[in-house]
């Protein structure tokens, strides 16, 4: 008899935890179902760890994060309007483009980083002054945001542009740093991790004379954070999402090991070469609005759009959305001058 009541316990006790299993499992899917689910879209950049560590800051908020890979600022933006993405990763030119297509669906809530793509030279070039460019072979990406900062560099500081050798290079990296290494370029301009690459592969140096991003006017801004329109109509959705973001901000910024931890599993780029990208970039979550203005004056020159849109540019920025989720005014964040 009390081997029954053993055999019955015995039952009892694996149904209970199966049950009690079954039970938790149920609680935390009904938790991550309640979640607000904000997708991502963003390039597998070094620079860009916040955003892709950002889950279990989210969390904290009620959030639930998607990243959605894509590779360009362009198909980023596309994702935006279309409603493929809530939130997407924008460079400075995006808001000229989008004044001059009539975007009336997106807008930039946030800064994200400073830097994270440069001039870099062969070793055994010697470079000491920008005006030593004329005459040499530079590499540069049409289409990028670094070959415009590029440009824009060099005519502040007085080079002749039309006496350099610009060469026309793909934005993937791998084919142009072998040509720097084997010396059919002087230098190449590039951005992170491709340029950090070469200096820690031992065959590029970065000119202490020559920083793309050291103009006063144009510095080295790079990417800001934008929204679709249709996602921030859940104002405190897009708020706490932004708060969540700066707490991975603060956060990465505070543990340096974490951040190139993030990056590498991410992008599977090496601890040294992500270490190196690090010391070239600042993350940022203020905007430089007239930055944005300026680079669309120069739109027809480079391209990027056909007229001068520079008028509509302040237009796709809200930074209302930031601004309740700093504590600070819009005016403290929408300028990398005061």
């Amino acid at each position: 008899m009390l081997r029954g009541h053993w055999i019955v316990a015995a039952l009892i006790v694996p149904v209970t935890m199966i049950l009690m299993s079954a039970a938790g499992q149920d609680s935390a899917v009904r938790a991550q179902a309640g979640k607000k689910v904000v997708r991502m879209a963003s390039a597998r950049g070094v620079i860009f760890y916040p955003l892709w560590g950002i889950e279990p800051f989210a969390e904290k908020y009620g959030i639930r994060t998607e990243m959605i890979p894509i590779m360009t600022n362009a198909d980023q933006q596309r994702a935006l309007q279309t409603g493929g993405a809530d939130v997407a990763t924008q460079g400075y030119v995006n808001p000229a483009i989008m004044g001059e297509q009539n975007v009336t669906n997106v807008k930039i809530i946030s800064g994200l980083y400073l830097g994270g793509q440069n001039l870099i030279m062969r070793k055994g070039v010697e470079l000491k002054s920008w005006k030593e460019l004329e005459g040499k072979k530079i590499g540069r990406a049409p289409g990028t945001f670094a070959q415009v900062l590029f440009i824009l560099a060099a005519e502040a500081n007085k080079v002749d542009v039309s006496k350099i050798n610009l060469v026309n290079v793909t934005a993937v990296g791998t084919a142009e740093l072998q040509a720097l290494k084997n010396g059919d370029l002087d230098g190449l301009v590039m951005f992170s991790p491709t340029v950090d690459r070469g200096v820690v592969e031992g065959y590029a140096y970065y000119p202490p004379c020559c920083d793309i991003s050291s103009t006063a006017k144009f510095g080295g801004r790079n990417q800001l954070l934008a929204a679709n329109s249709e996602f921030l109509k859940d104002r405190q959705t897009a708020i706490n999402f932004l708060k969540a973001y700066l707490d991975a901000e603060k956060y990465y910024l505070q543990n340096r090991d974490k951040a190139i931890e993030v990056a590498i599993q991410y992008t599977g780029v090496s601890k040294d070469v992500v270490d190196e990208a690090l010391k070239h970039a600042t993350l940022e979550h203020r905007v430089d609005v007239q930055t944005a203005i300026d680079i669309a004056k120069e739109g027809p020159k480079f391209g990027f759009t056909k007229a001068d849109v520079s008028d509509k540019v302040a237009s796709y920025f809200d930074l209302s959305y930031l601004s309740e989720a700093t504590g600070k005014p819009v005016n403290q964040l929408d300028s990398l001058r005061k």
